[in-house]
């Protein structure tokens, strides 16, 4: 897991061009640093949203929450919490899809605080909260 910078400079592919996110870009880095490696997934995650490349050919891109930016204080450990809530479904077994709804949903709350962790709540919260605001 890792930023759309990171999987650019990881593949040698320009996914960043004028503080603008390639989401084309972002897939082709993303397949191919997971076909050098032996990792089963490569999942990046941007403002914009998150694409998931698998070792069977599967690839999904999956929109960020439409935070208000009355809610923005600021984004320290938002890439963390992507993270976490990614790896928390699919630690319960969620389908792809899910697990990058989670992870932008917990981002989307961590978003809300100036520390890292402390305006991010329970799964359950941070759904509601991400589908009471809606997808870009």
């Amino acid at each position: 897991m890792v930023n759309d910078h990171e999987i650019g400079a990881l593949a040698g592919v320009a996914t960043v061009q004028d503080g603008t996110t390639d989401r084309d870009a972002v897939m082709r880095a993303a397949k191919t640093v997971l076909d050098q490696g032996s990792m089963d997934l490569v999942t990046v995650h941007f403002t914009q949203g998150a694409c998931m490349v698998t070792r069977d050919g599967g690839a999904l891109f999956q929109p960020s929450v439409a935070v208000p930016d009355s809610a923005r204080k600021g984004a320290n450990g938002a890439g963390d919490a992507f993270a976490a809530g990614f790896h928390y479904g699919l630690h319960e077994g969620w389908t792809g899809a899910n697990c990058l709804k989670l992870g932008h949903a917990a981002a989307a709350a961590c978003l809300r605080a100036a520390e890292t962790y402390t305006s991010v709540g329970t799964v359950a919260e941070c759904l509601e909260l991400a589908q009471s605001w809606g997808w870009r």
